[in-house]
């Protein structure tokens, strides 16, 4: 599938991102703050060059807290400065001297609450976005703002960056290995050398050696590569070193890691899906046997007939909906369930047991829309341009870069799982 951009007739502004971790920030907009007293120890985090699961970790070992216990809303860019709540099951009252400490890392708390309950995945209203790109083309900004007007009136398209699928683009080819039970092959897409085939850089050098370190079977050398944060690789590994077998090592990765990758897999296919549709210039249209998601509510139903849609559609109260497959998902029909049934083809994806596996990794299918609403748009021109919106929870604000500066390739353009590319 070669993918298309929403904006493809408009020429992108080009320029660099991320020239520092300050020139990406994020806060997340809670639904409200912590209500005051319970069990558990909600925090406030600034952090810098880390990403959610390191610091929800580092956090968890300065508390003496179970990870199992704690919670997050949503997973923020490592390679920026982000805020974001995170819970504790704890009965610690004053916050311990290891917890100030990893402010030299990167993780400052700004603020501590207690509460009755944990942080769910998703429970927040959103996310705000500030972001510079710098060393733009002189009237970058006309171009700029007559792409962001599109993507206001049209809808972003709702696709999941690339960093959902880990810094090698691996993380869907283990899912996909996890969701068979193909324990061998999810070591291999984790472990193997497979995953640097498009990514070498001096920066993976100590990775390329464990990689060769696991195919040749050195496994307790290829443990002592990673970094301590890279917990599912080392677990694996060091179950390999006494002889468990792929099974085993497979079932010692966290199940937070399954979880995501297996999370992975379903938006690989829904990416495609979402490319299909941006190619038939239909991501803000409904087909007949369409399934529309209500975003006041969150809930998706199949269409009977679209022109009855039509207002709500307009008003961007609903939207087409792609799937994030799994057992309970609720199945398109017509034109919109060939494209689904041809994406899962083109994948591989045909065997029902699929479906077993993803509901072992607790993942049961729902719908996705393909567009979202971006708000509180703002453009300036400053030392390139600084750029701020906000997002709904679970969007990605690399695709409104992905459209802008057009230095990525579209959605759809690069295959994460099975023979791609």
């Amino acid at each position: 599938m070669a993918g298309a951009y929403l904006t493809d007739s408009l020429p992108g502004i080009g320029g660099r991102l991320r020239e520092s971790p300050e020139d990406f920030r994020v806060e997340e907009i809670p639904f409200a703050p912590p209500g005051g007293g319970g069990e558990h120890l909600h925090l406030w985090v600034e952090k810098r060059g880390v990403s959610t699961i390191e610091a929800l970790r580092a956090l968890c070992r300065a508390l003496d807290t179970p990870e199992a216990e704690a919670g997050y809303a949503g997973l923020k860019d490592a390679n920026a400065v982000t805020k974001q709540w995170f819970s504790f099951k704890t009965k610690t009252q004053k916050i311990p001297g290891a917890v100030s400490k990893l402010e030299q890392g990167g993780i400052r708390v700004l603020e501590a609450a207690r509460s009755r309950s944990r942080i769910r995945r998703g429970s927040l209203s959103g996310n705000r976005f500030d972001i510079v790109i710098r060393d733009v083309a002189p009237g970058a900004k006309l171009k700029a703002d007559e792409i962001l007007d599109c993507l206001s009136a049209r809808g972003l398209p709702n696709a999941f960056g690339d960093q959902r699928f880990g810094v090698h683009g691996h993380t869907a080819r283990v899912g996909f290995a996890f969701a068979r039970g193909d324990w061998r092959g999810v070591l291999d897409a984790l472990l193997g050398g497979a995953r640097f085939a498009s990514t070498r850089n001096d920066a993976d050098e100590r990775l390329l050696e464990a990689a060769r370190r696991y195919e040749a079977g050195e496994f307790q050398r290829a443990g002592e590569l990673y970094p301590p944060s890279w917990e599912a690789e080392r677990r694996a590994l060091a179950r390999l070193e006494k002889g468990a077998s792929p099974r085993q090592a497979a079932a010692s990765i966290p199940l937070r890691e399954r979880v995501l990758y297996g999370g992975a897999l379903q938006a690989c296919v829904f990416n495609l899906c979402l490319a299909g549709r941006l190619e038939a210039r239909a991501h803000d249209r409904l087909w007949t046997g369409d399934v529309v998601f209500h975003h006041e509510t969150g809930k998706a139903r199949r269409v009977g007939a679209p022109e009855a849609e039509a207002c709500s559609l307009a008003r961007f109260e609903v939207s087409p909906a792609g799937p994030l497959i799994g057992r309970k998902l609720i199945g398109a029909r017509g034109e919109a369930g060939k494209l689904e049934r041809s994406v899962l083809d083109s994948l591989g994806i045909r065997d029902p047991e699929i479906l077993d596996g993803l509901e072992r990794l607790k993942l049961y299918g729902s719908r996705r829309p393909y567009r979202v609403q971006m708000k509180e748009v703002s453009l300036r021109q400053e030392e390139g341009l600084r750029l701020g919106f906000t997002l709904p929870p679970g969007s990605y604000a690399s695709e409104v870069l992905r459209e802008l500066t057009k230095n990525e390739p579209p959605v759809g353009a690069v295959t994460r799982i099975g023979g791609g590319h």
